[in-house]
């Protein structure tokens, strides 16, 4: 009985000792653990854009569309895939089939789920797909890398397909992760049912929307290097060809870098393409044209007609030295925490004079982020935007003292009580295992006797 009483005593000081030692953590220790940031992958460039007009379509101020030449294509977008500042528009809402462009989307979503090593396989709703398409057989397994080409290059339906399936589990449930990514990129008058594009009725996007998804897959360098490609070499089990990109801008416009033609009989012509001079580089979205030749009649007018007129303007890049505030070591370099950037008219770059606001850093938490801004202002004085501030390397300051909870005093006391009393439970077992031990030696009749009293009681 004794040994269950030590037990129990045992077990119910150590269930308060985690208890009371976590209310005597320090307040900025519950802080560390509770705001640890989350990182997300994000393909939306951190920057400051100026020269920009809020709206759901975010024109350059001062567009005037009516300068712009005429186009047959019903809907269109010129973007700069810099700043994502709209140069052009033409029915950029408007509801359209946007048939094999779709693919863009497809190929984006898995470049961010997986490897080009990734080894995928063809099932039999894949190989059923009709064309465009690269014939693969019931069970062939091929890798992610020479798929996404062929998709991109040949516009391959069962590949689409395919990759659906792989990362969705179904195209359904596929299409729905399209669907999130579009909205998490602000292509909001987007709903895609399928990955290739074939036609449905449910199955819509906008011009604009068509921009904003290829502005973020061009910031994946593999997705770059595959819609720029001219030529592949495919070897299937069923077929082998030497693929051609069907992207013709890519072989006939000065500076093109890609992206994607498409084409159905109810979405007619359809057609994304980038092209690139300079610094500067213009995306351009065609929908709902009736023929090819057209639809990159118009690119080349619209594309030729940005580059003529407008360009990228670096206004400050980022980690630029704007000042200094003391620490502990002497001054320390302030620098600015993104780019700031703007689309002007060409030959006419802003000009922008800038003032830095701090904030004194209040703790070593909070100096190792934002630590005030640099307000841009216009000729005429008026501020335009504002770029976040940052130390140059991490905040040296005098230690901060320690921030105690309020409870804290309560739970010291209680653990001073506890140590107290284990310290004389041990000594008064000490005592009586002595006494016990020099009546064994002296009087051994005592034992037996103690003994039978215990069990009496």
């Amino acid at each position: 009985m004794p040994a269950n009483r030590r037990a129990a005593r045992v077990a119910v000081i150590g269930c308060l000792i985690p208890v009371l030692t976590s209310l005597c953590i320090p307040s900025w220790a519950h802080a560390a653990t509770q705001n640890e940031p989350v990182h997300t992958h994000s393909l939306i460039p951190a920057q400051v854009v100026l020269n920009q007009r809020p709206g759901s379509v975010p024109y350059i101020d001062g567009v005037d569309n009516a300068k712009w030449p005429s186009i047959v294509s019903q809907s269109a977008v010129v973007m700069d895939m810099d700043t994502g500042t709209v140069v052009y528009g033409k029915n950029p809402l408007a509801l359209h089939y946007p048939a094999s462009i779709t693919k863009i989307m497809t190929a984006l979503l898995a470049l961010k789920l997986g490897h080009l090593t990734d080894v995928l396989t063809a099932s039999q709703n894949a190989v059923n797909q009709p064309p465009d398409k690269l014939y693969l057989e019931v069970g062939e397994q091929e890798e992610l890398g020479p798929l996404l080409t062929a998709m991109m290059l040949d516009s391959a339906n069962d590949v689409a397909v395919e990759i659906a399936e792989h990362f969705g589990g179904s195209v359904a449930r596929f299409a729905q992760m399209m669907n999130a990514e579009a909205k998490a990129l602000g292509a909001d008058h987007t709903h895609f049912v399928n990955p290739n594009g074939l036609p449905n009725p449910d199955h819509t996007t906008t011009a604009y929307d068509m921009a904003v998804i290829t502005r973020a897959a061009m910031q994946e360098p593999e997705f770059r290097k595959i819609v720029d490609t001219k030529y592949d070499n495919w070897q299937g089990e069923a077929w082998h060809a030497r693929l051609v990109n069907l992207n013709r801008m890519l072989f006939t416009y000065p500076g093109a870098i890609g992206v994607k033609t498409g084409f159905t009989s109810v979405a007619h012509e359809t057609l994304v393409v980038a092209a690139r001079r300079g610094t500067t580089t213009f995306l351009a979205v065609l929908m709902d044209c009736p023929t090819d030749a057209q639809i990159r009649a118009d690119a080349t007018a619209l594309l030729n007609y940005a580059f003529a007129h407008y360009e990228t303007q670096t206004v400050s890049p980022a980690d630029k030295v704007v000042g200094s505030v003391m620490g502990k070591a002497g001054a320390d370099p302030v620098v600015t925490a993104l780019p700031v950037l703007g689309t002007v008219p060409l030959g006419a770059p802003m000009q922008v004079a800038s003032k830095p606001v701090y904030a004194a850093p209040q703790t070593p938490m909070a100096a190792s982020g934002r630590i005030g801004e640099l307000r841009l202002l216009s000729s005429s004085g008026q501020q335009i935007g504002e770029v976040p501030l940052v130390l140059e390397k991490p905040y040296q300051s005098v230690p901060q003292p320690v921030v105690w909870p309020r409870n804290a005093g309560i739970a010291a006391g209680i653990l001073v009580v506890l140590s107290i009393l284990l310290y004389w439970r041990r000594k008064v077992v000490r005592r009586r295992r002595a006494r016990a031990a020099l009546i064994a030696k002296a009087q051994p009749w005592r034992v037996g006797w103690e003994l039978a009293k215990r069990e009496r009681r």
